[in-house]
């Protein structure tokens, strides 16, 4: 599926956080974003 360009401010503390889960998961930062995203619906029961 192609990816659309999205654009989103984060806080200071919030692209920390990004960045260091980039880098400890070995992915992009939109790799992280679609991840979590995936799995905060999982958690609420959000189907796609």
């Amino acid at each position: 599926m192609p990816k659309k360009p999205t654009n989103i401010r984060l806080s200071e503390d919030a692209k920390k956080l990004l960045t260091l889960l980039s880098q400890k998961l070995g992915l992009s930062q939109t790799g992280v974003i679609e991840l979590a995203i995936r799995e905060f619906a999982k958690k609420e029961k959000i189907p796609l």
